[in-house]
């Protein structure tokens, strides 16, 4: 009976022991914890206190700033004037200087003037009784797109300032491009209008099922400070590219110019909003099935060789074997012609897209979408560009392209087995037809 109570004792205070080595190991950890959350808090202190102290600093140093700043002493500079300006303006010029100097008519820049006034319409409470009326404003832009991108002259020709002048011309072109850019840039937004563009686009060319052509542009700029080797493309310059689709007539239906020139069209085609869409069924889509037994055709794109081979974007045989392939090479290469006129008529209208541009790199994208917009708005006003001209922009890029060639890519340049079932198909039809 000891022998068992000194058991039981033994055990109760092996427990007892093991008990407050537990107690002892959370009590450890509460402290641990606390210790690591007063820290936190600390921390969290201590920044809030550092933000609070230059937030002061800031605020008294823009008081003292506002102390010493001398009152201004003019507006404007003796010598500046935009009489140029006012005899356009008030008729006193020529009605053809409208379209010489803005691209279009007064009647359409009215238009336009009309459209961007809730958006870029002067402070009336400025203390400058020279305030910018939109007309101006939008005059100075059109005029510093239209040209090849001076600022200075652009400055000299309105009796304004040249950090005015850079101002505006971001003003009105942000506008553009988020006001009125998908008014007048914009893909079909359901069926019948698919419908309407591809029927227009069989009705021209031929091509049954295509609704437009997609091909990619480099605009240059002036080096970039950070990461400029990302900028430079295969022409041998700093450059962004900027890929577009546009509709059997030339105009517009969707524009991205977020990418670095040195990106390759396939890659940019391949991370692009538009094979998104057709990829995943997004952009309204309509069937045709030529062949009974065979896949149906959707709607598609025209790319040139660089871009790949999938049932939403077809482009020409590589190696030409039969008759059929031989035509269905020539009828796309006559249908993928409306997005080259399309790119010269654009560079033809607004030369700052060949020439380049000496902006930040973060406002560059909005400037070039701006003049996408503007050339569809004078496309739909029928502001028509010199013939002469537009031969000059298109025998320049095709001078480019035979000098510097755009190799496919063999990543993102592939040619797909149901890309090339559908441009099959597509053969097979042309030759029936034909």
């Amino acid at each position: 009976m000891a022998a068992d109570k000194k058991q039981v004792a033994l055990a109760i205070s092996t427990a007892l022991l093991s008990m407050l080595s537990l107690l002892l190991q959370l009590h450890s950890i509460l402290l641990l914890w606390k210790m690591h959350n007063n820290n936190i808090n600390n921390l969290i202190l201590n920044h809030l206190s550092r933000k609070k102290n230059l937030r002061l600093q800031k605020l008294k140093f823009i008081k003292q700033r506002i102390l010493r700043r001398k009152k201004r002493s003019c507006w404007f500079k003796p010598g500046r004037t935009d009489l140029w300006w006012e005899n356009i303006l008030t008729g006193v010029a020529p009605e053809e200087a409208w379209k010489k100097n803005f691209r279009m008519t007064r009647n359409s820049f009215e238009k336009l003037v009309t459209k961007l006034s809730p958006y870029i319409s002067p402070n009336l409470l400025s203390p400058n009784n020279r305030i910018i009326s939109v007309q101006k404003k939008l005059a100075i832009a059109l005029y510093f797109l239209k040209d090849t991108g001076s600022l200075g002259m652009t400055a000299n020709a309105f009796g304004i300032a040249i950090n005015t002048t850079s101002g505006i011309v971001t003003e009105v072109c942000d506008a553009l491009t988020k006001k009125l850019g998908p008014e007048y840039i914009s893909l079909p937004k359901n069926a019948d209008e698919m419908r309407k563009k591809v029927a227009e686009f069989e009705a021209k060319f031929g091509m049954t099922q295509a609704f437009g052509c997609i091909d990619g542009t480099h605009v240059p700029i002036k080096r970039p400070v950070k990461n400029s080797q990302d900028f430079f493309c295969y022409k041998q310059y700093f450059s962004f590219n900027v890929q577009a689709i546009c509709d059997y007539r030339g105009y517009f239906l969707d524009v991205e110019c977020v990418w670095p020139g040195s990106v390759h069209d396939a890659k940019v085609f391949a991370n692009s909003v538009i094979n998104n869409h057709l990829r995943n069924g997004i952009l309204p889509q309509t069937f045709q099935t030529p062949f009974s037994n065979m896949p149906k055709v959707p709607n598609y794109l025209i790319g040139d060789p660089a871009y790949p081979l999938v049932p939403f974007c077809m482009k020409e045989y590589d190696f030409c074997h039969t008759n059929e392939q031989v035509i269905f090479n020539t009828m796309l290469r006559s249908a993928r012609n409306p997005i080259e006129c399309a790119f010269g008529r654009l560079k033809a209208r607004w030369s700052i897209l060949s020439k380049k541009i000496d902006f930040k790199i973060e406002v560059i994208p909005s400037m070039v979408y701006a003049c996408f917009v503007l050339h569809n708005f004078c496309e739909i006003e029928k502001s028509y560009v010199d013939n002469d001209i537009v031969k000059n922009q298109i025998e320049i890029a095709k001078a480019n392209e035979e000098k510097y060639i755009n190799t496919p890519d063999p990543v993102y340049s592939y040619d797909g087995s149901e890309g090339e079932v559908t441009r099959k198909i597509l053969a097979e039809m042309i030759l029936q037809c034909s």
